[in-house]
């Protein structure tokens, strides 16, 4: 069975990640900054001072790389921008440089993106060929991919994994809004019609272990479910399911920025992103539907 070293494994895709990975019989490694519980070998890394444990690629066979600092985790200061990108840019060179150091049988690196990619676009769904956005998040997500992307020059294989708004119970968006929730606070970022672009935390999992298995997958993929939603029919689903009664509280973009700086200014995107190139290579989402989802959400 494939020896899978997953770096970030930490947060909320890794830690699902290494479940579904053990479940069925992969063998699971970390790269950390830390050192693990011993329940899972742990390679210990430090992206400031470049340093990695070579022994981390001895006998694996695949890359999983989520590694990179929440973008909402604190205000966005200059000072944390730079670490936002540093922790993915920095990071995903010090894996390819070392590789290209230590002999390995690495055939392919998964990596994380996100739909922040794309410039928000009206009309037509978002392809993994529509254009780059010109700001912060589209500059990350770019120079990410771009960075893995030269993983290829000594022949492993790469794949970018564009992923939209992840739904799970305890983590992502949802953790937040239901936050809001049980202050009997229903959030309304104005004008709420705008398009997200979803996935739950299982289909995210799976889509990894897809392109990990499927040879013919290269460059990049968007991570969405089948049919995105209004910001409106989320936010209504969760409260519905949650059992939570609430008062809507329209919210502006100035006065969001306000209390969470830029970074707020992403909940107002309409993005409505296209899982079309991913189908077609084979991949089949578990829970194309909201209300599917929602119910295997709220069951746990």
């Amino acid at each position: 069975m494939k020896t899978i070293l997953i770096t970030g494994a930490s947060g909320l895709i890794g830690k699902r990640l290494t479940e579904i990975l053990l479940h069925k019989g992969f063998i699971v490694r970390h790269l950390s900054r830390k050192k693990g519980d011993g329940t899972i070998p742990t390679f210990i890394w430090n992206v400031e001072k470049k340093e990695i444990d070579m022994a981390a690629f001895e006998n694996a066979d695949a890359i999983i790389h989520l590694a990179g600092i929440n973008l909402s985790e604190r205000r966005w200061t200059i000072g944390f921008k730079k670490k936002i990108y540093d922790s993915r840019i920095e990071g995903s060179k010090l894996i390819v440089e070392a590789l290209r150091l230590t002999p390995n049988k690495i055939k392919v690196i998964v990596s994380v993106s996100g739909i922040n990619y794309y410039a928000e676009e009206k009309g037509k769904p978002l392809t993994e060929d529509s254009k780059p956005a010109n700001d912060f998040l589209g500059k990350v997500c770019v120079d990410w991919e771009n960075e893995i992307r030269k993983a290829e020059e000594i022949n492993i294989r790469t794949v970018q994994l564009r992923t939209g708004i992840v739904l799970a119970e305890n983590g992502g968006a949802m953790k937040e809004l239901i936050k809001q929730l049980k202050l009997r606070i229903k959030p309304i970022f104005l004008p709420g019609s705008q398009i997200y672009s979803w996935v739950h935390l299982d289909d995210v999992c799976n889509s990894y272990i897809h392109a990990i298995k499927n040879e013919t997958m290269n460059g990049a993929y968007n991570v969405v479910a089948p049919n995105p939603v209004s910001y409106n029919t989320l936010i209504n689903e969760i409260a519905k399911f949650s059992k939570r009664k609430s008062i809507p509280a329209p919210v502006m973009k100035w006065m969001i920025k306000i209390i969470v700086g830029e970074f707020g200014v992403t909940l107002f995107q309409s993005m409505n992103c296209s899982c079309e190139k991913i189908k077609a290579i084979g991949f089949q989402f578990q829970f194309p539907e909201l209300n599917d989802a929602m119910k295997d959400i709220f069951k746990k």
